[in-house]
Order: C-alpha cells, then sequence, then structure tokens
C-alpha cells in the first residue's frame, strides 16, 4: 500500500482552492513527501506549461517517490467546466481535461474528475444534458486509453453540481460508459453529507471503487473542536472487505506544523489532524506495493 500526499504548485493559491495542500515545485514537493515518511504525490496540475513531464519524472526519481493521480480540481478553479452552457468554456475544458490525461499517462495513473464535470446546463432538457455527458464522457475515456490514464468519476455535493449528486447516480454513469478507462472515486466528505452513512455509501459502490478520498470533519486542525469525528475503524473495515487492502493512500498535507501527525501509516488507524486523504485500491496500476507506471 502506497500512501501519498495532495499536491500542487505554490500559484494555486491565486484560484482560491479551499483544499489545504503540500505546495511547491515536482522536486520540493517530492523531497517533502518522502521526508514525510510518504511513497508519492497525488497532483494538482496548472496551466499547460506550469510543469512538464521531463521536470516531474526527474523529480520523482530523484526522491524515490511516485506519482499516484493527477487531480483536475484545479481547472473548475480557473471557471472551466466540461458541462458549461457556454460551449467555447465547454471546449477550453475538454482541452485541459486531455492535456491532464496525456500527462497522467506519461505515469501510468489516472485522473480524477469531480467538481470539474460542472452542472447541467438549464437552457438543456435532462435527456439532451445526459446526452451531451454521455458524449463528453465516452470521449475522454476514449482519450484515456490511448494516452495510457483513466477518467475517475466522483459524485459532487450539490453546492458544486447539479449533476452525479449520489453514489448511485455515480455507479450509473460508469455503467452506462461501461469503458475500463473510466471508473468511480468517491469522497467521504461528500458521503458524510449526502448518503445515509459513509459506510453505506462505500458498500453501494463495492466493486467499483478505484480511488478514495477520506474527510473527517472532527480532525481538521488544530483538532476536534467539538465536531463529531467519523467511525473510522468501521469505515476502514468496510474498505479492507470492499477493496481489499493493497493500494495507494493520499493525504492532504493540512498545514505544516502538523507534520508528526500526518506521518501515521497505513489505514489501520485514523490520521489524527488530517482533513482528507485518498485511498486507490489495487484495480489501478499497483502491484507488490509499488505504481508500474512509466516513470
Amino acid at each position: 500500500m502506497q500512501i501519498s500526499l495532495l499536491a500542487s504548485t505554490p500559484d494555486i493559491a491565486a484560484t482560491g482552492y479551499m483544499v489545504n495542500l503540500l505546495l511547491g515545485m515536482p522536486g520540493l514537493l517530492a523531497a517533502e513527501a518522502r521526508a514525510l515518511g510518504y511513497d508519492g504525490i497525488e497532483f494538482f496540475p496548472g496551466p499547460p506549461g506550469t510543469v512538464g513531464v521531463a521536470e516531474m519524472d526527474r523529480a520523482l526519481k530523484a526522491s524515490d517517490v511516485v506519482l499516484t493521480a493527477v487531480n483536475s480540481g484545479r481547472i473548475v478553479a480557473e471557471g472551466l467546466t466540461l458541462l458549461h452552457p457556454e460551449a467555447a468554456i465547454r471546449s477550453r475544458a475538454l482541452t485541459r481535461l486531455k492535456d491532464l490525461l496525456d500527462f497522467a499517462g506519461h505515469f501510468g495513473v489516472p485522473v480524477t474528475l469531480a467538481g470539474t464535470k460542472g452542472s447541467l446546463p438549464s437552457s438543456l432538457s435532462a435527456e439532451s444534458g445526459a446526452t451531451l455527458a454521455a458524449e463528453i464522457f465516452s470521449g475522454l475515456a476514449r482519450f484515456a486509453a490511448e494516452a495510457g490514464s483513466a477518467l475517475l468519476l466522483a459524485p459532487t455535493d450539490e453546492a458544486d453540481s447539479n449533476f452525479i449528486c449520489t453514489v448511485a447516480d455515480a455507479v450509473a454513469w460508469v455503467r452506462r460508459i461501461n469503458d475500463p478507462a473510466f471508473g468511480l472515486m468517491l469522497d467521504t466528505h461528500q458521503l458524510h453529507r449526502k448518503e445515509a452513512s459513509v459506510i453505506e455509501g462505500v458498500r453501494a459502490a463495492a466493486g467499483y471503487v478505484r480511488h478514495l478520498h477520506l474527510y473527517d470533519p472532527g480532525r481538521v486542525p488544530p483538532g476536534p473542536g467539538g465536531k463529531a469525528s467519523l467511525d473510522w475503524p468501521a469505515i476502514l473495515a468496510t474498505l479492507r472487505d470492499t477493496c481489499g487492502r493493497r493500494g495507494r493512500v493520499e493525504r492532504a498535507a493540512v498545514r505544516k506544523c502538523c507534520r508528526a501527525a500526518v506521518r501515521i501509516r497505513g489505514l489501520t488507524a485514523a490520521p489524527q489532524y488530517c482533513s482528507t486523504a485518498a485511498l486507490q485500491n489495487a484495480l489501478y496500476g499497483v502491484r507488490d506495493g509499488r505504481s508500474h507506471g512509466r516513470h
């Protein structure tokens, strides 16, 4: 099992992105992840040209860490979504997703798709909107396969999108697209807010989940602060039952003052102060505990 940190370049601060990340250029990010005892990073790329494949590859090799996933969150932070009412913006978002899939494909890892999918335009009927989404998702799945990557769809909160907001919705879309390069990811923040329980949400997606972001509202720095913590022993037991023990884990760098806390390894205990983490099981590119992507 690999454990990785969510990371991006410092310019992400200008986008107002709300998740705390490890910040720096690839060399620093890789070295920092290794120094903290992690196996790699899940990377949020900036605009094209910010970080190239060669630079990332050198950084990973120099620190003996891996890239475990590419996160598309910065695309929506730039105002681009795949289902935007304006065709020109949809086209720009599609181009950016393809850039990420190309980048990820060099390392044999997936690209996540949550808020970047956007909302269904009010000008379209539900049927027309679904047809548009199917065309976009199918096209990206084909592109991902050719690039050596995969696209992992996540349900999102209604505050972020009016489309694919439940586990059932997301599973239905994975079935509809029916492509090995189009899979499912979950986020316990969304599960906690939308599903009957996090455990039920995970069980509902059994057999489909390739990636899972973990969020505990009771463990944001500087500590619980009166918020209820999730039942991590039960959640982790469910993950072992439904996803197995092999895979990757990714956590957000909450704050640098919490470095001692983020050294926790494995899925046998809940992270003490981490707000976000991710589990990607062995269904995607993991054998013998190491990534076998192209780096």
